[in-house]
């Protein structure tokens, strides 16, 4: 009766799935993701809190933006933070910011390529080549950062600068109304369209080119992302549904409630990468299937 039901192609997908997700240690590498994540985090929002100084902008409109994925506790811990620095604008914190972000960002993408040499059974290795594409994709993730917000904090005092600065004759040919309108949701999409990109560069480098086509990696890389972005507004509904979790962490709930939040998108990561290769390995051509 066992071996009836496993051998239903869902059920011997599935399976398959969860045993390949055990064998390479998704669980743990996303916890080591998290953690690297997290010393990351403060001094990607003293980047932040620059940028927003530098320019003149305004906080609430930041927070009140990302409240539309992230949850409200991960927002207190971003929010306190940022204005507990809100006026320090200090070069040299600058700089040291970007150094701890590339160290920690760079430890935690090399976590995530090693997990997917485990997934397709590549021998480990430490290479030179390996450290500087993670320090690459570390710069890519703070000019992911840096352009989403630009994306944020690009509104209606922008179009109110074109509206002033641009010459008559081309205000009247161009709908500055309706596109203000227009970019209030464009933006959402430009913001995926970032995730996107950040997680189709994991993948292109963590995965070895002759184990999966390059259309069935830019398919999981598209799945993944929304798969993140949908998982972590369920998660932040979740959240705010949950009133009573505070009283067992205390003080330390929000931490608690972003570590969580992090260690969740980490294994949707994983997971897609998980997918795809149990997909091609059972449907895909077999002669492309193994390691490189």
């Amino acid at each position: 009766m066992l071996k009836r039901i496993r051998s239903q192609p869902l059920i011997a997908f599935l399976w398959d799935t969860v045993e390949t997700y055990n064998r390479m240690g998704a669980s743990r590498s996303a916890a080591a993701l998290a953690y690297f994540l997290i010393l990351t985090l403060f001094p990607l929002l003293v980047c932040v809190n620059y940028f927003i100084g530098l320019f003149h902008l305004d906080l609430e409109q930041l927070l009140v933006t990302l409240d539309q994925f992230l949850p409200s506790e991960v927002l207190q811990v971003m929010g306190a933070y940022l204005s507990y620095v809100a006026s320090i604008q200090s070069p040299a914190l600058l700089w040291a910011s970007l150094f701890t972000i590339v160290v920690s960002a760079s430890a935690g993408l090399r976590t995530l390529f090693h997990a997917m040499d485990t997934l397709f059974l590549r021998p480990k290795h430490n290479s030179v080549r390996r450290m500087v594409l993670s320090v690459i994709l570390s710069i890519l993730f703070l000019v992911t950062i840096y352009l989403s917000v630009v994306v944020i904090f690009t509104g209606d005092w922008f179009f109110w600068l074109l509206q002033n600065r641009l010459p008559q004759r081309l205000i009247d040919l161009l709908p500055l109304d309706a596109l203000a309108g227009l970019w209030q949701w464009m933006r959402y999409l430009l913001l995926f369209c970032f995730v996107l990109l950040l997680v189709l560069a994991v993948y292109l480098v963590g995965i070895p080119r002759k184990s999966l086509p390059a259309g069935t990696v830019r398919l999981s890389a598209m799945l993944t992302s929304l798969a993140m972005v949908a998982c972590s507004a369920l998660f932040s509904w979740f959240i705010g549904m949950s009133s009573r979790y505070d009283l067992v962490y205390g003080s330390l709930a929000s931490l608690i409630v972003l570590l969580v939040w992090l260690y969740l998108c980490g294994n949707i990561l994983l997971l897609g990468a998980v997918v795809s290769r149990v997909w091609h390995l059972r449907y895909g051509v077999s002669s492309s299937a193994g390691p490189s």
